[in-house]
């Protein structure tokens, strides 16, 4: 992907997130208050970028923690998407609680350039567009922040693993799609083996 396409999908981002802002709570349960850029568009400008993750966004919900777990949907994300367009578009998308920190192992010192209340955020994106974003984000955690953060996360993809194990195993033969089931389960799944295994790395740099 062109760097250039890379940030217009970015910005259709931004313009979808605010035209599902402006959707009835009562048509749209799931609602986005904020999206954060982070990977390859925080970084030096190039020609090209990797199409699997050129454009990685992290979508701040109002979701619960509990039901926001690593590499998982929350309840109504999946309307949120439809809604949305973007699941058709070249995007990796991230579902973040506002309970909960935005950033975690994947999503690493990120840069906000959408809020429902202000829209898009125009300076970063002539940042970006420079290649100067690494100039935007956050200083990195400090190791003991990042083994706390992530012990919480643990806990959280431990709860959804458990409770789509057990939803799986009662609907195993129940009418409906097996093969969407077994994606969430999946997700929820590999999810859980990310954030144990960075935490075992962080833990690792932490003890030196």
């Amino acid at each position: 992907m062109k760097w250039t396409t890379a940030l217009r999908t970015l910005e259709d981002v931004a313009d979808r997130c605010a035209h599902v802002s402006r959707q009835p709570a009562g048509i749209v349960r799931l609602r986005v208050s904020e999206a954060w850029v982070f990977g390859a568009l925080l970084g030096p400008r190039r020609d090209d970028l990797p199409d699997a993750d050129a454009v990685q966004v992290a979508l701040v919900t109002n979701a619960a923690e509990e039901d926001s777990a690593a590499g998982t949907r929350p309840p109504a994300g999946g309307h949120w998407l439809a809604a949305s367009g973007l699941e058709t578009r070249p995007v990796v998308l991230w579902f973040r609680s506002a309970q909960a920190p935005v950033w975690n192992h994947v999503v690493d010192r990120p840069v906000r350039f959408w809020t429902e209340h202000d829209g898009l955020d125009h300076d970063v994106l002539v940042q970006l567009r420079a290649g100067d974003g690494a100039a935007l984000r956050p200083a990195a955690p400090a190791p003991g922040e990042l083994v706390e953060r992530l012990g919480r996360e643990l806990r959280v993809s431990r709860e959804a693993l458990r409770r789509s194990a057990v939803e799986y195993d009662d609907k195993r033969w129940s009418p409906g799609s097996p093969a969407k089931r077994g994606d969430v389960l999946a997700d929820a799944a590999l999810g859980y083996l990310a954030v144990a295994d960075a935490l075992d790395r962080a833990r690792e740099a932490a003890a030196g």
